[in-house]
């Protein structure tokens, strides 16, 4: 996936292989209102035989829920997981939370009207799925198709001014293969399949960054979009974009953060940021040492 990126040969692709695993991992600040300072971040590591990406945090009743996409080597195939967090940083194991025959990714879970929702990533399914939960945060049934017979990935709802905003990727032709350039649409409630394109799309033409890479959140007075950053390799970095304007004729936004792996030479991408309240947690690359690892995963994996 990413890890081919310094190598230069067969041979040497198959040593990397045989000592090195690549996996994503979770880094998370607690105990400040937005960390930007990865470095003292902790690191959350899976086992071996799975990665954890693309983190989205809901706050409940004084504790944290980290949704995950849950990725199985042996599987090929991700689920969404949650792993739950107090207030002190400690944790419980992921529990698997939505499961489906085809791929699952970038959780992203919000609240509206008494009630909590998710839209993963199915673009597997050529859809954009809603799910309600039931009993949260286990329980999720389908709700409905928001979109069909597309190949859209990492979509970001936002309910702003009486209006839903659907920011969605999605390839329109080779030009914008291998990474999809990124779209804005609109409706006037949730619960509906009629989304308006917005006319200004795509509105990212860029196709190496405007990928989402989480929820558009409020920083002193100013809408904060995430977006992923991928002029090296997919996924290398994100930005923080300002939405300076969001209209059904105009949209506007400006970077105001560049996040690059640059804080531990053992990172080599990082592209979803998410912050609740007190904790902040990002997503990030790295090879680790298949010897290391094993040693890791007998003792825990925090650190």
């Amino acid at each position: 996936m990413l890890g081919g990126r310094h190598l230069t040969s067969l041979p040497l692709r198959l040593y990397q292989k045989i000592r090195f695993v690549d996996q994503w991992y979770l880094m998370f600040d607690l105990g400040q209102e937005m960390s930007t300072s990865f470095g003292e971040f902790r690191a959350l590591v899976p086992p071996t035989d799975r990665f954890w990406a693309d983190p989205h945090v809901v706050y409940v009743d004084g504790h944290y829920y980290i949704f995950v996409e849950e990725y199985s080597f042996m599987r090929r195939k991700g689920c969404v997981s949650v792993i739950e967090m107090d207030a002190d940083g400690n944790y419980k194991n992921p529990v698997r939370v939505l499961e489906r025959p085809y791929h699952l990714s970038y959780p992203f879970v919000f609240a509206y009207d008494g009630r909590y929702y998710m839209v993963p990533e199915t673009a597997q399914n050529h859809s954009i799925e809603l799910y309600e939960c039931l009993d949260f945060p286990k329980r999720w049934e389908f709700k409905m198709n928001l979109m069909e017979g597309i190949d859209a990935v990492d979509t970001t709802l936002l309910h702003r001014a009486g209006k839903w905003w659907l920011f969605t990727a999605m390839v329109d032709g080779e030009a914008s293969l291998p990474l999809p350039r990124t779209y804005l649409f609109f409706a006037d409630e949730l619960l509906t399949n009629q989304w308006h394109p917005h006319p200004l799309n795509p509105i990212q033409r860029d196709v190496r960054r405007g990928r989402s890479a989480g929820k558009i959140f409020t920083k002193n007075g100013r809408l904060m979009r995430p977006s992923q950053e991928s002029s090296e390799i997919y996924g290398y970095g994100f930005d923080l974009n300002e939405i300076l304007s969001l209209s059904e004729t105009d949209y506007v936004e400006t970077r105001v953060m560049a996040v690059r792996p640059d804080w531990d030479q053992r990172v080599l991408a990082t592209h979803t940021f998410a912050n609740e309240g007190q904790l902040t947690v990002i997503d990030a690359f790295m090879r680790r040492s298949r010897l290391r690892a094993w040693l890791e995963d007998g003792r825990g994996r925090a650190t």
